[in-house]
């Protein structure tokens, strides 16, 4: 996807198969490790986080997938099976930022941050302990990260303010 957003040689509906591909393997991966000892970077999220951010700017691309997009890297977010600790957080932060940038309203980023503490409710009757609290550790790292990176953004106001109002509530 770099290299296409710098030459523009695949065609528009390899551009469209290869975000069904990325939706695909990211609802279905499971080895959500950053760094393993021995082997080095797994990074499954980091990694498919980056090839969203480039397909979200490339032009062929047309924005009425931003949605479906944020849906899923949302999901990702949303892990109670594993704790991000290797940025996950910030590289998922990218295509978000970059969909708000090519026009996805604001207010869809913020009605998925206002309904996060239901959500959370709602996953602490159905987790055990331990996933709870890898859960509220991502949404909470999540929305740090989130309100750290766009706190020079003027155009971003409301979505810190939501950020801000959430915070609190997570736990």
């Amino acid at each position: 996807m770099y290299r296409d957003n710098q030459a523009n040689f695949l065609s528009p509906s390899t551009v469209y198969r290869i975000k069904e591909k990325l939706i695909k393997y990211i609802n279905l991966e499971r080895d959500l490790r950053g760094y393993v000892a021995g082997k080095g970077w797994a990074h499954s999220i980091a990694h498919v986080a980056d090839t969203f951010d480039e397909l979200v700017k490339n032009p062929k691309l047309d924005t009425e997938f931003h949605p479906e997009i944020l849906k899923t890297l949302w999901g990702k977010v949303l892990v109670s099976n594993s704790v991000y600790v290797h940025d996950e957080d910030e590289r998922i932060i990218n295509p978000i930022l970059e969909m708000l940038e090519r026009g996805l309203d604001i207010q869809k980023i913020e009605e998925l941050v206002q309904y996060l503490p239901i959500e959370l409710k709602s996953q602490k009757e159905q987790l055990e302990n331990e996933e709870y609290w890898f859960l509220v550790f991502n949404i909470k790292t999540f929305l740090k990260s989130f309100y750290i990176k766009i706190n020079s953004n003027s155009k971003l106001l409301s979505l810190q303010k939501s950020i801000e109002q959430c915070l609190p509530k997570i736990y």
